[in-house]
């Protein structure tokens, strides 16, 4: 006898329930292999300009976790003229050597100026990145082999 009862929140994962799954991998894995080729594109083809800090700033993560972001903001001069303003987390270690007024180097994107890093900070960690298509591609299989499984024939009567 099933200790949790019958009925229909009892049952195995459906088809449909594969095909969320497949999706939501798929829709995952394209999201970080567009952010991982934008930085990759960035780090090969971006151009490297002469910045300053604006100012520092220490904010907490979110409620549920202890953790801090250290975030620059900064500005810098673009190829061809005009100041770019931005703001990202950077690592402990930067944000303590710098100061508001010191100058820094910036990578950034050529078409879009908007996406940049300050010296030695860089996209998304290759990591990170790696760690992510395989959840992604677990998911995607997982509700692939879902879809794919076949019921018995009590299953296939009940649906």
């Amino acid at each position: 006898m099933n200790p949790f009862g019958s009925g229909p929140h009892t049952q195995r994962m459906s088809r449909m329930d594969g095909a969320l799954l497949l999706l939501m991998g798929i829709i995952v894995f394209v999201m970080v292999l567009a952010i991982f080729k934008r930085d990759l594109r960035i780090h090969t083809e971006g151009a490297w300009a002469q910045g300053r800090v604006a100012r520092k700033e220490v904010r907490a993560r979110s409620r549920l976790s202890s953790g801090r972001d250290y975030v620059l903001h900064y500005g810098f001069t673009r190829q061809g003229g005009g100041w770019q303003t931005a703001q990202r987390a950077v690592s402990k270690d930067l944000y303590e050597r710098l100061r508001a007024g010191s100058g820094i180097q910036v990578l950034y994107d050529r078409d879009d100026p908007g996406h940049s890093y300050p010296e030695g900070e860089g996209g998304i960690p290759l990591v990170l990145a790696a760690l992510a298509f395989l959840m992604a591609g677990g998911i995607g299989i997982t509700g692939l082999v879902i879809m794919l499984r076949k019921g018995t024939e009590e299953e296939d009567f009940l649906s």
